[in-house]
């Protein structure tokens, strides 16, 4: 990682901790992600992460007043993490971005008092500030991948039904010509897709095998065999390369589901996948 990155960001963090030692509400906070991580760390384009925990949450979501306290923003907004947690995104000059998730200072207590490590801290992070002198009891005693969802038969059924109502809806969208709606729903399959080849990769690796979150280093858990196919699985923005890249898509679906459930001895429901094909074959002229 070049210096100047690694600079600028100790500097966001040295002023976010001078603020915020002048403000009451402000109880504790943390730097998660790839810069609290040894595993994977922070390069070049890695933004920086800080969880907050105040008695005024709702201050911070609507106000970006603060962030000024921190450097010079080009633009605030509210969004929300991957797993629904309120945040506020924020891009300073030079294009440096940091993410603040806002907690209420009720959780930290919480968890202080049930000494339960959250979810995001358990791959990597720092303390910036604990005015409560009680947050080792929430910080892990070793850094590693957190515990994942197992996959059950229900949840796997669930799935590939989701699979396939997506595909058939969006094979639709590509025949009458509605490319944005095919693209937007297209983002969906690509979700499911991603689910069923983490699956798959844990059937082939083991349960504990590490797929981490959101596609995050996916050239790396991903097999050979299931990335060769997906470079074949994104299309252009018309009717002809949309549908081919969703066949190639739904290929790749197929073969690895069906993998899943001959190995857990699941019951595949072929005939949904059936049908679906048939309907896409019978009309894609």
């Amino acid at each position: 990682m070049r210096c100047e990155a690694r600079e600028v960001y100790h500097e966001f963090e040295k002023k976010f901790v001078e603020w915020a030692k002048t403000v009451d509400d402000i109880r504790a906070a943390f730097v998660v992600g790839s810069r609290a991580r040894h595993d994977h760390p922070a390069d070049d384009n890695s933004d920086l992460d800080i969880v907050m925990y105040t008695s005024s949450p709702q201050g911070y979501l609507m106000d970006s007043k603060w962030v000024e306290n921190i450097g010079k923003p080009i633009c605030s907004f509210v969004y929300q993490t991957a797993g629904g947690d309120p945040e506020r995104l924020c891009l300073f000059e030079g294009g440096w971005q940091v993410d603040f998730v806002i907690h209420p200072y009720n959780k930290l207590q919480d968890m202080i008092r049930t000494q339960s490590i959250p979810t995001f801290f358990h791959r990597g992070v720092r303390t910036l500030i604990d005015k409560e002198k009680m947050s080792a009891n929430i910080i892990p005693k070793s850094f590693k991948k957190p515990e994942q969802n197992k996959i059950n038969e229900e949840l796997f059924i669930q799935h590939v039904n989701m699979f396939w109502f997506t595909t058939l809806y969006t094979a639709k969208q590509i025949m009458r010509g509605e490319m944005w709606v095919a693209k937007a729903r297209d983002g969906n399959i690509k979700e499911l897709l991603l689910q069923m080849m983490e699956w798959y990769s844990k059937t082939i690796n083991g349960d504990d095998y590490d797929t981490w979150h959101a596609g995050r280093f996916l050239n790396e858990w991903a097999p050979e065999d299931v990335l060769v196919d997906l470079s074949h699985c994104f299309g252009h923005y018309d009717k002809h390369d949309s549908l081919r890249a969703l066949n190639a898509t739904l290929t790749l679906y197929s073969r690895i589901s069906q993998h899943i459930a001959n190995t857990l001895d699941y019951v595949y429901p072929v005939h949904i996948e059936k049908s679906v094909k048939d309907w896409i074959k019978a009309h894609k002229k």
